[in-house]
């Protein structure tokens, strides 16, 4: 494993731990100031929910370790991996309310009342804003922004003194 791929794989664990703070933190502000439930079906029990967040970070994890691999474009790869964050979290609650109720029917309705909440819309912006940031930070260190510690002002100047 390279030292670009150790780094990617590094700040892809931050960048999922930063989403879903965030995506939890924005679900319980929307959920107080709009007075609504995560869920739309109030049978749904009380684990879909967080599974539906704990898949979404996990495919936004692996989504940006893949795109750690390789150079890409920026927000061509931003918008990617908003996409799939936002249907593997709406897919997998879909899937497993169908499961809990035992029709097939139920989890396309799930999906379409979830599809255009504003839980499901916050999760896509949250993982792009993530993944814009972690696809930013990469490119930065690929660029040598990295390549040397940065300094305050007053340490260049010091070190301009120690040569003299």
């Amino acid at each position: 494993m390279d030292a670009r791929s150790r780094f990617a794989r590094t700040i892809a664990v931050f960048a999922a731990v930063l989403f879903l703070a965030l995506a939890i933190a924005a679900s319980g502000i929307i959920s107080l100031f709009a007075d609504r439930e995560v869920l739309t079906e109030r049978d749904a029990g009380p684990l879909i929910a967080p599974i539906m967040f704990a898949v979404a970070t996990a495919a936004l994890y692996a989504i940006l370790v893949a795109f750690g691999r390789r150079r890409g474009f920026l927000f061509t790869d931003a918008i990617i991996t908003a996409v799939v964050t936002y249907f593997s979290f709406l897919i997998i609650g879909s899937a497993l309310y169908s499961l809990g109720k035992g029709q097939l029917l139920v989890s396309l309705l799930f999906f379409g009342s979830n599809a255009i909440g504003p839980f499901a819309i916050a999760v896509a912006v949250i993982a792009f804003v993530v993944a814009l940031a972690f696809l930013v930070l990469l490119s930065y260190r690929d660029g040598g922004g990295a390549a040397r510690t940065p300094r305050w002002w007053w340490e260049n100047r010091d070190d301009h003194d120690r040569r003299e």
